[in-house]
């Protein structure tokens, strides 16, 4: 891209702060999630360097959105403001042969536009280590179906109908207590198997 021959972008460069793909799906934002937070159920910060990592390697899904963002949430309070992301990410956790697992809330359709805000639907609950599969998936979604080149990415989930994200997401969904690994029961960013802890108080952010 031309700025990033442009006088500030290589200032920004040399001061470590010059990381690319701001402004686009794969400039993910998470609230601090269970790393700092009391209420926070997961470990948002770790799904969102995850997915952060999985997209700067995958230039050819950035490319094929023109308009969209990703939002990651620890909890329902929302700091990361993931009910108005196009992709929106919600921590939560599932129960699997009597041991937790961490999980999202996988929202679509989110936005803020002229028309005011949208929240995002729930199509689906996806345990954590399937996310990036997910995100794929969903961006495959829209690059199969949507109206046009230009068409937003939340506009897009916004007006197909939500079974059909349910539809492509749904053996990621489905789990049993053979399809899962040690690590399923690992939250990013933890050494020991999930144990969430909700306690008083507020969110550092």
């Amino acid at each position: 891209m031309l700025f990033r021959s442009e006088p500030f972008y290589q200032r920004l460069v040399a001061a470590g702060l010059g990381a690319p793909d701001a402004l686009t799906v794969g400039d993910v934002v998470s609230c601090p999630g269970a790393e700092c937070c009391r209420l926070a159920v997961t470990q948002s910060r770790g799904l969102g360097r995850l997915l952060t990592e999985f997209l700067s390697g995958r230039p050819d899904l950035i490319d094929a959105v023109p308009q969209g963002t990703i939002r990651i949430s620890g909890c329902p309070n929302g700091c990361g403001q993931h009910h108005i992301a196009s992709l929106g990410f919600q921590g939560s956790v599932r129960k699997v042969d009597g041991r937790a697992l961490p999980q999202y809330f996988v929202m679509v359709g989110g936005g803020a536009t002229e028309d005011g805000a949208h929240f995002g639907r729930v199509a689906a609950k996806v345990p954590v280590r399937r996310m990036p599969e997910a995100v794929e998936r969903l961006i495959g979604l829209y690059t199969e179906q949507r109206s046009s080149a230009d068409e937003e990415l939340g506009a897009f989930f916004r007006r197909i109908p939500a079974v059909t994200v349910s539809d492509r997401l749904k053996d990621l969904v489905d789990l049993t207590p053979g399809d899962i690994t040690p690590d399923d029961y690992v939250d990013l960013g933890e050494s020991q198997a999930f144990e969430p802890m909700i306690l008083d108080g507020e969110c550092s952010a």
